[in-house]
Formats: C-alpha cells, structure tokens, sequence
C-alpha cells in the first residue's frame, strides 16, 4: 500500500516537491510561532528568577519588571532590615535608557545595583569584567550585536562617558535588554538620588514570607510585594498577552493553508489516477482500501513536510537571534511532537475529500474509450 500510494505521488515529481513544501513552510511557521512563545516566555521572566532573592518589594500599583513605574524611597531598606526575618534587602534601581553610541542610539533597560553584594547584577560575564564601577557599564550580549558595540566602546548621556567593561548574557527580555551599573552612579545619571525603583528581599527563613509579607503591607499601605515567582510571571504576562492571539491566528492559518495544499495535491492525484482506481475496485478493492491508499499518500506528503519544516526550524533557532534580538526561538522535542501531530491531523484532513472521490469512481470506467 506505501509503494502504490508512493508511487501515486512520484509521478509528477515537480508537483509532489511542491505540495511537501507546502506543508514543510505550514509546520515551518507552526514551529516557529510555537519556539518563539516558548523563547519568550523562557527569557522575559527568566532574570527576575535568577536574582538572588526572595521577595521584589515595589510601590502599590506595579505590574512587572519592564514597565518599572515604581518609586521608594532608600529610607525603606533600614525599614526593611530592622525587621529579624529579613536577612537583606537590596535596593535596585530599573528604568529604560537611551544612550549614544557616535551616532547612534543605544536603548536598553538600565539597572542599577549593589556591585559590591552583586544580588541584582548580570546573570553570567561572557566577556571583559562583571563589577562595574565608577563610570562603568555591562551590558547584554544582544544588545551588544544589536547596536555593535562592545567592551572598551564608550556610550554618553548627558554629557556623561560611559565604559563598557563587560558583556553578559541571561538580560535579554526581547522587547529590551539589560545593562548594569553600580547602584550610586546610576541614581545619581537617573537624577534618582533618594529613592530607588525596588527592593530585593532575602528571608532569614522562607517559611515566615506569608506572615512578613502581610504585617509589611498592612504596615506600608502603598507598597507592594512579590515573590520572584509571581514578579517573574507577571513580567511574562507582560510581554505575552499582547503577543499569544497574534501567535493563535497566524499558527491556526498556516494549520488551514497546509491542508487546502495537501488535499489539492492528492484529489489531483486522485482524478488523474481514476482509471488505476477503477482496476483496483475491478478486481476486489472496495472503498475502505481506497480510502487507506488515499490517506496514505496524505500522510507520505504530511511526513516529507513536517521533516523539512522541522529542520528548517532547528537550523533558524541556531543563529536567528543574533540577525534579529527580538527574535528568541527555542524549539523543545517536545514542541515538534506536538507540531508531529498537528501534522498527522492535517494529513488526515486533507485525505477526506480525495477519498470520497475515490470511493465514488465507478469501476466501469475502466471499460470506456
């Protein structure tokens, strides 16, 4: 049955490779759509999770780490600290910056932090120095290919010559990416003095966070306070709820294209191959081995298709996010067996039509001129 259904498909090579390819660009789109939600969702949130800490203490009304629109005062960390459940609270100072480079701009989410505690600063140094000092800045891998800049060049603001010493990775939030400076020196470029954006919080002891955390804000009306898990997910929430329905419909047209392209593939087939069908219900076939054969040459189709889909993807994730930053695939197995069986699906689909046609050829036209 897989020779004959195989056969069926070869005989116009030309138009087989294209209906593959038809397919192949459908899961192609399906996958990456997919990787991409999935290298959103594993950046965006991915440095609030890894700061070492806790608790995010904020000003009331905060939604994420992205749109910092909170502001409290330094006063707030004695506050903080006098309390025996509190093991540190780490002022962080987070706001989007735009920087120059000769003539051109360098936007990126700048962060101020504790250098010398390191709880706030760059996940991993790739290059160069990791403990800015002075008029001195690290900045994200990304951002660095983005703006093709590096360690040694040298970004102003306001007049202000900043260094770059370092380069990280593990600040890419997609939409931005982090840079990090000491704590005073960016207060004092932000014209922040007095007042920072957050507070990291350690716990002596995890176990006494619901009771700190409800005397805290019962005490601070105003304030705010996260655990990193909750932050981290709120800023994902951020960036992807505007994103997953552009996702959902682009991934549920490419579900529609392939299909129409595999069942216009095979009912043509189909009919070109009428006579061969009209022998086999001749001399026994009935209308449920048509309808296998049928659906056998779907799913050859649907196969060659997710195999090339799939592979295109896999050699895009590699490099793609250094063309585009904003571009962050990350194709997991379990992703393509997922994108497997959206395919299996379509295959599936696309036979219905063509085998009814089949099963409705006559056998006697075999027998006509």
């Amino acid at each position: 049955m897989i020779l004959l259904a195989l056969r069926n498909l070869i005989t116009e090579k030309t138009r087989f490779a294209f209906s593959a390819a038809g397919i192949g660009f459908a899961v192609f789109l399906i996958t990456v759509m997919i990787g991409l939600y999935q290298g959103w969702n594993e950046k965006v949130g991915g440095f609030v999770e890894r700061v070492d800490g806790d608790a995010w203490v904020a000003r009331e009304g905060t939604t994420d780490f992205i749109n910092a629109a909170s502001i409290l005062p330094v006063s707030l960390e004695a506050e903080l600290e006098a309390d025996d459940r509190v093991a540190s609270a780490s002022p962080m100072i987070d706001r989007l910056m735009a920087f120059k480079h000769g003539d051109k701009k360098v936007d990126v989410q700048l962060i101020g932090y504790d250098a010398a505690s390191g709880v706030g600063g760059p996940v991993k140094i790739v290059k160069g120095r990791g403990d800015p000092s002075g008029n001195e800045i690290v900045i994200d891998e990304i951002a660095g290919r983005q703006y093709g800049v590096g360690v040694g060049d040298v970004l102003t603001t306001t007049n202000t010559d900043i260094e770059i010493v370092g380069i990280s990775s593990g600040g890419n939030f997609a939409i931005t990416q982090a840079a990090f400076m000491d704590y005073q020196v960016a207060a004092e470029l932000l014209q922040m003095s007095g007042f920072t954006t957050f507070y990291i919080v350690s716990m002596e002891d995890v176990a006494a966070y619901d009771a700190w955390q409800s005397d805290f804000k019962t005490a601070n009306p105003g304030r705010t306070v996260f655990t990193s898990k909750e932050f981290a997910d709120a800023t994902r929430h951020r960036i992807l709820d505007t994103v997953v329905p552009i996702l959902l419909l682009i991934i549920g047209l490419a579900f529609v294209v392939g299909i129409a392209i595999t069942s216009l593939t095979i009912y043509t087939a189909t009919v070109e191959h009428t006579r061969e069908f009209g022998v086999m219900k001749a001399v026994g076939f009935n209308n449920l081995d048509l309808y296998k054969l049928v659906l056998m040459q779907s799913l050859l189709t649907g196969f060659l298709g997710f195999a090339f889909g799939a592979t295109l993807t896999i050699i895009m994730s590699q490099f793609i996010d250094r063309v585009v930053a904003t571009f962050i695939l990350s194709v997991r197995p379990v992703d393509l067996l997922i994108v497997l069986g959206a395919t299996l699906i379509m295959a599936i689909a696309s036979s219905i039509v063509p085998a009814r046609r089949a099963g409705s050829i006559d056998p006697a036209v075999v027998f006509r001129g």
